[in-house]
């Protein structure tokens, strides 16, 4: 049976200007038109486009709720709503149907919790077709990941990357943070020789008790590049894209050069950042180096993601969950790399 739903909700706020989100307790709950859903929010995943946002990294002039990475309850279905089970589990593809973008403003700033009301709250409402149903027995916490980041990373590994199962590739993921941690496991699932990057130690541990093979700290990899017989691998995942990663993700795939006839190796872009990578044209085309880069994912690689985690735990998400309250210390702790895994907001918690 579901609850009586209230008139209004506590909501955590983006102001432009301000370096943390308000806490608001007054917000009035939404009402789904035709075509919409209602959800309680059962979990919310603490992403670095937050940080951005706050940073005014991504520069956004409206006021709503933030929150992107979401799961939540289906309470009330609006008109035309019919294939919806009310009182299960969703999770919500973040980009609103039809979203529109513009020369300066990208589709991915018109979604929710980047520009429409989002899912650090109690209640969301979305379009049914952003619903895509969570598989028995996956905790809300561990599932609100394929809200956003295990669909990045799917998207990230298995489309952008082209690894698939029985792959022998050397992959090497940069940043064992939220992404990278799962990135880890997804590439070592397929077959891949993992490596990692990370300048934290409890961070590189992670990654070797995940299934990497060697996690290096900033100077071990540049000494490892630049030796000798340097190290060298097929793929770089970068969940960082700063001028540190990316020259050395140039450094670790240049082996290609050997050998014309091998395929590219690539870099993937995920991590998103203000600096101007280094890059020549010669160091691609001499090489044999692709760069490519990465958002998100499409409704149909949020399934694979959910797959993943309902397939004896292919990818087994290490997640910390908070209140709604804490949602600014939360992240004040991603500003300063203090998160390992994943902070998962739940707004039923309390303080």
């Amino acid at each position: 049976m579901v609850a009586e739903i209230p008139i209004t909700m506590r909501a955590a706020i983006y102001r432009p200007g301000r370096y943390n989100f308000v806490v608001e307790n007054d917000i009035p709950v939404p009402e789904p038109h035709q075509g919409q859903v209602l959800l309680k929010i059962a979990a919310c995943g603490v992403c670095h486009s937050d940080v951005l946002l706050l940073t005014s990294a991504l520069i956004d002039d409206r006021t709503y709720i933030a929150g992107h990475e979401v799961v939540g309850y289906p309470v009330k279905l609006g008109s035309g709503v019919e294939d919806i089970e009310v009182g299960r589990l969703y999770a919500v593809h973040t980009i609103v149907p039809c979203a529109k973008g513009s020369v300066t403003t990208p589709p991915i700033v018109q979604s929710l919790g980047l520009g429409l009301n989002g899912g650090y709250a109690e209640y969301l409402v979305v379009e049914r077709r952003q619903l895509v149903p969570v598989p028995e027995g996956i905790p809300p916490a561990v599932a609100a990941c394929a809200g956003d980041s295990l669909v990045t990373v799917f998207n990230a590994v298995h489309n952008l990357a082209g690894l698939r199962p029985g792959t022998k590739k050397r992959v090497l993921i940069y940043g064992v943070g939220g992404l990278g941690h799962q990135a880890v496991q997804l590439a070592k699932s397929y077959g891949a020789t993992v490596f990692a990057v990370d300048y934290r130690r409890v961070a590189r541990e992670l990654a070797v008790k995940l299934g990497a093979q060697q996690a290096f700290s900033l100077e071990e990899i540049t000494a490892a590049t630049s030796a000798a017989e340097p190290f060298t691998v097929d793929v770089v995942i970068d969940f960082v894209a700063n001028e540190q990663s990316f020259t050395l993700a140039k450094a670790a795939t240049k082996g290609n050069a050997d050998n014309f006839n091998s395929p590219p190796s690539k870099i993937v872009l995920v991590g998103v950042s203000t600096e101007s990578l280094p890059l020549a044209s010669a160091d691609l085309i001499e090489f044999n180096i692709e760069v490519l880069g990465t958002c998100y994912g499409s409704v149909d690689d949020m399934k694979s993601a959910l797959k993943l985690l309902a397939d004896q735990g292919t990818i087994k998400p290490v997640v910390h969950t908070a209140p709604l309250e804490a949602v600014d210390q939360a992240i004040d702790d991603l500003r300063a790399s203090a998160i390992v895994g994943r902070r998962i907001i739940v707004p039923d918690l309390r303080e």
